[in-house]
């Protein structure tokens, strides 16, 4: 990686001949011509220019002594990834009354961005095949039950969203897709979906970091990545939030029919997803009027509905929520795949090392041959030859610049070198890299509608565009970034051990939004001994041995006071944290315990002040300061067990702007319901947490 330059010695080749010459007249008075066509001048200014370089090169050594200490303890710097982008593919459009028809994108169709970015194109490759089909998706509907509502303007708006589902999914509820055309049969479609997830903490945000080091030599690099893929099995193998169902209209007699779903990342419209499935024959389509598009103007559509068949346990953590559902789109990676590439002939020599055409280079796909003599043979990639024998086929991949290194015949084998006998001295290429990719880095994060620059040839392909940005590019992680992060690999190791250990691995449990974590050591959910009183000794409880509880807050939109996990939340934290937990170590994951806090008060206005403003100042502090996720005495959710201060709310109150006084019998806390007596604080145990109820605040000016 580019190493920063962490300075040692800050004296450049001016500063070292300035102070050669200030020395002459103490060493040697009698040198009076220290003008450049000195020969001595000259010489110190050979010896300056010598010495420069012996700092520059002392200069770069903590840097890279740093970065393998941090090998040793498995820390490497993170490489460059690549960012994605969906692209949708609008085919040329055909008479309304031809039959339905499916067009092939191929994977690896290139489509750039209309702009360079730093005079070099910025190429995107699909990932997958993609059928794109003629129809058009015309009519978005909701139903919560009972009656419907038409999501059309939401749909087609960016940055607006809607809820498929209604804002209180409930059984029945349904989402109903309404398209012009029928699909052709046979193909699989593909149907993207988008989650609005403006305000919302990333999935799992942080997993990343937990890539473990390669004690086997014969290990890829991108096996080094099996956390990451765990977490990602584990977070499709979580329970869904409800059982739910597509389905197609079939026409009056049949009604609505099961689809052919081959596979939904949509976790049931809960998250941004792909559903993929065979539609069946166009003639088992029906055309209909539905919902409240069932007027003379409104045409016949079409439709697929996902409906709700039933509710699990709480159902959704959050109601789902969609900024846009599109046909047509497939992912695409900012990579470019190269075959066959020929990269040199080895000469049989020692370290040798090779440049690639392209960099920076994707873990994934690689693969080098040798041609020994005998045909192209397959060598394997390792982290570094420590562990290599004397004869095994390995090689090193710098993927940030491009460079494929080869061992020194002690650990490593060296390539052979191969010639031919009429012309002996010139070195035969016999070191080819068969398939890489690469690509990647900040530069290929573009905004939306920018990826429109069809490279491939594709027929029937009308335009291609990209509705949302292309995101996750990023370049390669800086040593600062590898410092500040190698404490808590260091800490962790990706074992729960110490109570902060699992605080931290639960906030990154992948696939859920968790916001807070609370473990509590030695503390069991459903059983609670108690030592009996005796000897002049209150009662007091035990702790049992073995055993962790954590509490997990999810996150929660900005209307909901009270966010508890479902049990799809409350089982991926589990899953994960059973991964990282000691043999001995018994573990729940348990929902917050919320006491509800309700607080009346009437305050006297200052005649300045509006006092309206001022009661809703009060409000809106009231409400935050008792939130399970923005409240508390710093702003990032009350503490858990912190005791409840009467005197910080009556002085947090005479701190808002415009309150003169409180009035009357001052400030009266309400606790669940009951009333605390004045001036007061209430303790909590130490896994509850507050929230709001209805404040009663009245603003008043003096003498009314």
């Amino acid at each position: 990686m580019p190493l920063p330059d962490i300075i040692l010695d800050d004296r450049r080749f001016e500063d070292i001949v300035a102070e050669a010459k200030r020395r002459i007249p103490g060493y040697t008075p009698e040198w009076t011509d220290l003008s450049e066509s000195d020969p001595g001048v000259t010489l110190v200014e050979l010896f300056a220019w010598l010495t420069e370089m012996i700092l520059w090169r002392m200069n770069r050594v903590p840097g890279k002594n740093y970065l393998k200490f941090l090998e040793l303890i498995g820390v490497v710097p993170g490489l460059p990834t690549p960012a994605q982008a969906h692209l949708t593919f609008t085919l040329a459009k055909k008479a309304p009354t031809a039959a339905p028809s499916v067009q092939l994108i191929p994977q690896g169709t290139k489509v750039a961005l209309a702009e360079q970015v730093d005079g070099k194109p910025v190429v995107f490759e699909t990932d997958d095949n993609l059928y794109a089909v003629d129809t058009e998706l015309a009519a978005l509907q909701s139903f919560d039950g009972a009656r419907f509502d038409v999501l059309d303007e939401a749909h087609r708006v960016d940055g607006k969203y809607f809820y498929p589902l209604s804002a209180r999914p409930q059984r029945n509820a349904a989402f109903y897709l309404g398209f012009t055309k029928a699909f052709a049969e046979g193909w699989p479609i593909a149907l993207t979906m988008y989650a609005y997830t403006a305000g919302l903490i990333a999935e799992g945000k942080g997993v990343e970091a937990y890539s473990p080091p390669i004690d086997d030599p014969a290990v890829d690099d991108d096996e080094a990545s099996f956390a990451v893929n765990d977490a990602t099995a584990l977070a499709n193998s979580a329970p869904p939030p409800v059982v739910g169902v597509w389905e197609y209209w079939a026409g009056d007699a049949l009604r609505w029919q099961r689809l052919d779903v081959k596979s939904d990342a949509t976790a049931s419209l809960a998250q941004s997803g792909t559903l993929t499935f065979l539609p069946p024959a166009p003639d088992a389509m029906a055309k209909a009027k539905m919902g409240l598009l069932r007027k003379d103007e409104d045409e016949a559509r079409y439709w697929l509905r996902f409906r709700i068949d039933q509710v699990l346990g709480r159902g959704y953590e959050m109601a789902p929520r969609l900024e846009g559902v599109l046909l047509n789109t497939i992912p695409a990676t900012n990579a470019s795949t190269v075959e066959d590439e020929l990269v040199g002939a080895s000469d049989g020599r020692a370290n040798q090392s090779f440049a690639l055409a392209n960099a920076p280079v994707l873990p994934s796909p690689f693969a080098l041959t040798v041609d020994e003599g005998d045909g192209p043979v397959a060598w394997t990639r390792v982290r570094d030859f420590a562990a290599s024998a004397r004869d095994a086929r390995h090689y090193v991949v710098d993927f940030a610049n491009g460079r494929v290194a080869f061992g020194d015949g002690t650990h490593g084998r060296i390539p052979p070198r191969r010639w031919d006998l009429a012309r002996p001295e010139e070195d035969l290429a016999n070191i080819r890299v068969t398939r890489y990719r690469w690509g990647g880095g900040a530069r290929g994060n573009a905004g939306a509608h920018k990826i429109t620059s069809l490279q491939s040839s594709v027929p029937f392909v009308e335009s291609v565009d990209n509705a949302r940005p292309a995101v996750g590019g990023r370049d390669e992680e800086s040593l600062d970034d590898v410092k500040a992060r190698a404490p808590d690999y260091l800490r962790t190791r990706s074992r729960a051990v110490t109570a902060s250990d699992f605080e931290f691995l639960a906030r990154q449990t992948p696939g859920a939004r968790i916001r807070r974590a609370h473990p509590m050591p030695l503390v069991h959910p459903e059983l609670q001994p108690r030592r009996p009183a005796g000897a002049g000794l209150p009662s007091s409880s035990v702790a049992v041995p073995g055993v962790v509880t954590v509490i997990v807050v999810p996150e929660a939109l900005d209307d909901d006071p009270k966010p508890i996990p479902n049990e799809e939340t409350l089982t991926r934290v589990a899953a994960w944290l059973n991964q990282h937990r000691l043999l001995t170590t018994e573990l729940f994951v348990v929902a917050p315990t919320y006491r509800k806090v309700e607080v009346s008060c009437t305050v006297t206005v200052k005649d300045s002040a509006g006092s309206g403003d001022v009661q809703k100042a009060l409000q809106t502090m009231l409400s935050d300061y008792f939130h399970p996720l923005r409240g508390g005495a710093d702003g990032t959710g009350w503490q858990f067990g912190e005791t409840i201060s009467f005197a910080e709310i009556f002085r947090r109150i005479l701190d808002i702007d415009g309150v003169r006084s409180v009035e009357g019998e001052g400030v009266t806390i309400f606790v669940d319901g009951v009333r605390i007596r004045s001036c007061t604080d209430v303790p909590l145990n130490s896994g509850e947490l507050t929230y709001s109820g209805t404040h009663r605040v009245i603003a008043n000016y003096a003498g009314r």
